[in-house]
């Protein structure tokens, strides 16, 4: 294995994760549903397992981006409406780029799990809560693009953090992305009629309990039979865990799970 992955792959040590992965795969291999078993396949590929060669190769360039990102200088201005922010104007903060990408852009373990889910699932029709650099992007790009079927829409309220996204996505020459600027509320509604049904969302933004709901709910009449949906920071504050419970209670949930990073759910 390249040198690079060696330092890469991921081995459950984290004390949090680990019982959450467990407990993941015990609730999944109880039930013979495929959708649930397809879940559980991914869950070991991720946590267990290493990926092909195939996405080993749009893997190495998009660590590439990565180290180059975390490794900048460059100040930016960002105008952020998300959690503890202005939620009319938005709150300006000064920032370098390495910092907003070692803070915020996904890990690779879990950048790795969105591969895999939409390597196994192949959605035709995805959606992505918050760009930031692009990395959970370009992942998820890869994976339509291995699969060679698919579109990602992405959505970033931060004109900064996008076009440094945009930047990114052209190195790597993937087609498969449409990026959206804007407060989530204002473009949402114009995206899921333009681009829905959904069969995979990706909800990483704007991290408070009510606005986690009501994106959800809203999305609810545009979504297609088995979406998988998947909810990033479910532990991040006591309000996400409420947003957590309150979703996986609505009846259109067939399947859920609890990664403690990340919650995800497969709908009727």
């Amino acid at each position: 294995m390249n040198a690079m992955f060696t330092s890469l792959a991921f081995k459950i040590q984290d004390l949090a994760v680990r019982p959450y992965v467990a407990t993941a795969l015990h609730s999944l291999q109880s039930t013979n549903d495929p959708a649930a078993q397809k879940l559980a396949d991914v869950i070991r590929k991720t946590f267990h397992g290493q990926p092909d060669q195939r996405e080993y190769r749009h893997i190495e360039a998009i660590e590439t981006i990565r180290r180059e990102l975390n490794e900048s200088n460059e100040h930016i201005t960002i105008v952020d409406y998300g959690a503890r922010a202005d939620s009319v104007h938005g709150s300006v903060v000064h920032k370098s780029v390495g910092d907003v990408a070692l803070s915020s852009s996904k890990p690779y373990r879990w950048s790795l799990l969105l591969l895999h889910m939409i390597r196994s699932f192949a959605p035709e029709r995805c959606l992505e809560f918050g760009t930031c650099l692009g990395i959970s992007t370009l992942y998820q790009a890869a994976a339509l693009t291995i699969n060679r079927s698919g579109t990602i829409v992405t959505m970033e309220g931060a004109e900064s953090l996008a076009a440094i996204a945009q930047k990114n996505f052209s190195l790597l020459g993937y087609e498969n992305i449409v990026s959206r600027i804007g407060k989530f509320d204002d473009i949402l509604p114009g995206i899921v009629r333009d681009n829905g049904p959904f069969d995979y969302v990706f909800i990483d933004g704007h991290h408070e309990e009510q606005a986690t709901v009501n994106y959800f709910t809203s999305l609810v009449p545009f979504l297609k039979n088995g979406a998988v949906i998947l909810f990033d920071d479910i532990h991040w504050s006591s309000g996400m865990k409420r947003a957590w419970r309150t979703i996986t209670q609505h009846t259109i949930v067939n399947h859920f799970v609890d990664l403690y990073q990340i919650g995800i759910i497969i709908t009727q």
